[in-house]
């Protein structure tokens, strides 16, 4: 049986969800009947509600070219696109009155992103759009007037096709990378991959005895001697190498490194110069301490001791020193199966970047993660999601009604 469609979403993440909302939403608005969601999973949204460690950080209230990486003609007419779309009143309207923490961060004010998927599925399922799950596409063919598309189970026809498939990261969302070949069969190119906002793989010689101790530090990602990035927060030492924040907003930029190597500078809030008086301090006014103790209090016991093994000789300079320059061999990360996020993806070669439509077949639409474009963790990544969904939604409604 071929099931017929004016609109079918391949993909049931935030791109594609936010696409069929915009298809029946407001000027020129589908009958819900004539739009699809296909999604491989056994609903849509998965990965949606763990977002922000399941608070729902949507969104970001700071956003700016920087935060992005890819092809920048699709990062500059997304960020000045935001000028015309603004996602919180959008989200607003739709139910979801949001709060934003200083850093930027914006979440629903229940802080629960399942809370977020159930307001649109219930809008969705109010205006009628067909929610198909279980069906993974494994084929895409342009015909004269629209698009034939195969699953596993089924055959359907649309005149047009938003694919919002996601990336390679987190497989157990169902986004495991296979989906790219339904576009580069039809003549988009695929730059290479890599994961981001992934855990970071060290050499475990300096770290090995740290395992669970988390500090605030500001954290370089290197090639070599060259600053690729760098990032204030959290650093988690773990039985691998390292995690937290920090190290998250910097993973990315390892992946393409030569020789990737991370340096560590603990007691961020202070300049190398207070640092060294700090410590200079201490010496002087704690002489019944012995040398291994003198950075108690200072930071972390253990991280002291293993600060300590980095100087040869014992005096407030070298330490201070060794203070702001912790380095650690990168050795790899965990990987896609770990990461939030795909680093590469679809390119902007064969696609109209200001409306998402593909340039060499007509009707068809790519958005979201599947596109060459990543953002640093933060709401950042959704918000792109949320924005090329509704952005191609908006030209379609145009092209069709």
């Amino acid at each position: 049986m071929l099931f017929n469609f004016k609109v079918a979403v391949i993909g049931g993440g935030a791109s594609g969800i936010l696409t069929a909302v915009e298809l029946v939403s407001g000027k020129n608005a589908f009958c819900g009947k004539d739009i699809a969601i296909i999604e491989r999973n056994e609903r849509i949204g998965k990965k949606l509600i763990a977002t922000g460690n399941g608070q729902g950080n949507i969104l970001n209230a700071k956003i700016n070219k920087a935060n992005y990486y890819g092809d920048t003609t699709l990062i500059e007419n997304f960020v000045n696109g935001l000028k015309e779309i603004n996602l919180a009143e959008y989200f607003y309207k739709l139910g979801i009155p949001q709060t934003e923490s200083e850093d930027g961060k914006i979440y629903p004010i229940s802080k629960q992103a399942s809370a977020v998927l159930d307001v649109l599925m219930k809008y969705l399922l109010s205006k009628g759009v067909n929610i198909i799950t279980g069906e993974k596409v494994i084929s895409i063919n342009k015909e004269t007037i629209g698009f034939n598309l195969k699953t596993e189970n089924n055959k359907y026809f649309a005149n047009k096709v938003v694919v919002a498939i996601g990336g390679k990261a987190g497989k157990h969302f169902g986004t495991d990378g296979t989906s790219y070949s339904l576009l580069t069969n039809l003549g988009h190119e695929l730059t290479k991959l890599y994961p981001s906002l992934v855990q970071i793989k060290a050499d475990l010689t300096k770290i090995r005895g740290l395992k669970g101790i988390k500090e605030k530090a500001t954290v370089y990602a290197l090639d070599g001697e060259k600053v690729l990035k760098q990032h204030t927060g959290d650093i988690l030492f773990t039985e691998y190498g390292v995690s937290g924040s920090s190290i998250f907003q910097i993973s990315g930029h390892l992946a393409t490194a030569v020789n990737p190597n991370i340096r560590v500078e603990f007691l961020p809030n202070y300049t190398l110069a207070e640092t060294e008086k700090i410590i200079k301090d201490k010496i002087s006014n704690c002489t019944f301490m012995q040398k291994e103790e003198i950075l108690c209090g200072i930071v972390n016991k253990k991280v002291g001791l293993q600060i300590l093994k980095e100087v040869k000789n014992f005096n407030y300079k070298e330490i201070a020193y060794a203070i702001k320059n912790f380095n650690l061999k990168v050795t790899g990360s965990l990987g896609f199966d770990y990461a939030q996020v795909t680093k590469g993806g679809i390119t902007a070669k064969n696609l109209n970047s200001k409306t998402f439509e593909s340039n060499v077949n007509n009707g068809l639409y790519i958005v979201g993660e599947a596109l060459n474009v990543d953002g640093d963790c933060g709401g950042y990544n959704l918000s792109f999601a949320f924005y090329s969904g509704i952005t191609c939604a908006r030209d379609i409604k145009d092209k069709i009604n």
